[in-house]
């Protein structure tokens, strides 16, 4: 299926997409995580969780590649059939919502804890969709696009989370592979779950204008990925020791506490209020995949319906529930784990699956 010319996203759009994607929950939490299972070694942990998802993302713009222009429901249905093809991207659907749940109300938490602790939950879901709802509309052209401002919006942030350096310990980071490899593996299912977002190439590589290069995006979108990690990662374990860091929640926050000036006293407010630019790019995408497959489910382009159930369904939930903290760290354990086989598993299996039946197919001929 052709796209109209009008919807096609540039090489940049589709690198800056893909990694505003991976942004999401990474920025505040990845420090401290794999600080508790690798200790100064969870940077490591982030390097070969970079190179595994590099591997994954190669495999899927290998599956895309071979009919550019086709759907992923298009490429599934070629090879594992009708009811297969559309099962599996039923199951597709359901991921991105669990994605869309953990995210959202990821952000409606942080929200809520530092800045506006006696705001209705469903005033702050309200507020979060209304962005939310006019990106949809636009479709992935959209999107992309304001995936591409709030990379340009926010590139001030790498260099404000330097500053704290002035008090660091090169100390800290020593001595390397202290325990081992083994906490190190351990900590890589944890850094793999930090770069999810990847797999949005399944939706947007049939929008890419110059399909050529869809490999190389990926890749670099993987890579700014990880240089933001690492550089978040460091700076903390440099700045709170990898054994302070684990006592902080959400030690980016944290971290930028401390400063201060003349007219402004709580800076992380400021800086939480320009993430949420960043964390809205991994809420929309997912919801924006929800979308897209339901009108390739019921062969619908431009189809609205699936945009109002969904919102309708996210502001109609929040005002009867609001998970805690507890149930939010379930939720994103379980959306980890099913990440895992619906990611990382099947793009890989599929890919090898694909490969050898083209080669058997031409023996045959």
């Amino acid at each position: 299926m052709n796209k109209p010319i009008k919807n096609e996203i540039t090489l940049m759009q589709y690198i800056l997409a893909i990694h505003g994607t991976q942004l999401g929950t990474g920025i505040l939490t990845l420090p401290a995580d794999v600080a508790k299972k690798a200790g100064s070694d969870g940077w490591i942990s982030i390097i070969i969780g970079w190179s595994l998802t590099t591997i994954v993302s190669l495999c899927i713009v290998g599956i895309m590649s071979k009919h550019p222009g086709d759907t992923l429901l298009d490429v599934l249905t070629r090879y594992l059939g009708r009811w297969l093809g559309k099962t599996w991207l039923i199951i597709w659907v359901l991921y991105s919502l669990l994605s869309v749940i953990v995210l959202l109300y990821f952000a409606v938490l942080v929200t809520q804890v530092w800045v506006l602790p006696q705001t209705r939950n469903y005033v702050l879901v309200i507020l979060f969709l209304i962005p939310t709802y006019m990106i949809l509309c636009g479709g992935v052209r959209i999107l992309a696009r304001y995936a591409e401002f709030v990379f340009f919006f926010t590139l001030w942030i790498p260099v404000l989370l330097t500053i704290p350096l002035k008090n660091a310990h090169l100390d800290f980071m020593l001595p390397v592979l202290k325990e081992g490899w083994l906490p190190v593996f351990d900590a890589v299912k944890t850094t793999v779950v930090a770069f999810l977002g990847f797999e949005l190439a399944f939706i947007l590589y049939p929008y890419l204008k110059r399909k050529q290069n869809a490999a190389k995006g990926i890749v670099i979108a993987n890579s700014l990925s990880l240089v933001v990690y690492l550089h978040i990662t460091l700076i903390c374990f440099l700045y709170f020791s990898p054994d302070g860091v684990t006592h902080y929640l959400w030690p980016s926050l944290t971290l930028v506490k401390p400063l201060q000036l003349p007219f402004l006293e709580r800076f992380e407010i400021i800086f939480l209020s320009f993430y949420l630019f960043i964390l809205s790019t991994s809420i929309i995408p997912y919801a924006l995949s929800i979308t897209n497959s339901m009108g390739q489910l019921f062969s619908k382009r431009n189809w609205q319906l699936p945009t109002y159930m969904l919102l309708f369904l996210f502001i109609t939930a929040s005002f009867f529930y609001m998970p805690t903290y507890n149930e939010l760290e379930d939720l994103g354990t379980w959306w980890s784990q099913v990440s895992y086989f619906v990611i990382y598993a099947f793009p890989f299996l599929f890919f090898l699956y694909i490969t050898m039946y083209m080669r058997w197919k031409r023996r045959r001929m």
